[in-house]
């Protein structure tokens, strides 16, 4: 599910751009968003000119994907950089729900450390479920001192980190096109049928 946001850009442009919600479908009332701010990006222009008390324009939610309690055993979830959101909005309706026993299995892909969104509340969820929540981050220029993935997301990490192809679980996607188009290509390779798979 996303939001269109309607803005500017430095030289006045109208900018509609969607951003997937952090908040669940039962958090009435309000909704909140995970922006990454880009030095060049157009709708970032209009976030940084934004003040609080400021409207923003926003029109949904649309979306294609529904999230059913039970409707797979266990997702495998690949996001990179700002497409941990719709990753994080469904991790979060599955382990909060007491009655969803689903598990989840997160491969996050990132630049730097630093690039990172999220992971205070991803660590923590990992902790709290530990049983049903498993992360595993990728980064392309990792810190001196780093134990998980290097480099970009491989067909081994997905063998490794992700359940294996079945009847009853789903590969979950999303990230910048050239990795979309990476893990299309993993995943085919790997024995995913195409309806074991959803893009964000």
């Amino acid at each position: 599910m996303v939001f269109l946001c309607r803005g500017k850009d430095s030289l006045g442009e109208e900018v509609i751009k969607p951003y997937t919600p952090t908040t669940l479908d039962s958090d009435v009332g309000y909704f909140e968003l995970v922006i990454k701010m880009y030095p060049q990006g157009r709708m970032s222009h209009h976030f940084r000119e934004m003040c609080e008390g400021d409207y923003l324009a926003v029109k949904g939610p649309k979306g294609r994907f529904k999230y059913q309690p039970g409707q797979v055993r266990a997702f495998g979830m690949l996001a990179g950089g700002s497409g941990i959101t719709p990753m994080f909005q469904v991790t979060r309706a599955i382990l909060e729900n007491p009655n969803d026993k689903t598990k989840v299995h997160l491969i996050y892909a990132n630049v730097t450390y630093e690039d990172i969104l999220l992971k205070e509340q991803l660590d923590s969820l990992a902790t709290n479920y530990s049983d049903r929540f498993k992360i595993y981050y990728v980064l392309n220029q990792p810190p001196e001192v780093w134990n998980e993935g290097v480099g970009f997301v491989s067909k081994e990490m997905i063998q490794t980190h992700c359940p294996a192809p079945a009847a009853d679980i789903q590969i979950l996607r999303c990230g910048p096109p050239p990795m979309n188009k990476a893990m299309a290509a993993h995943l085919e390779a790997l024995g995913y049928a195409p309806e074991m798979q959803f893009q964000f």
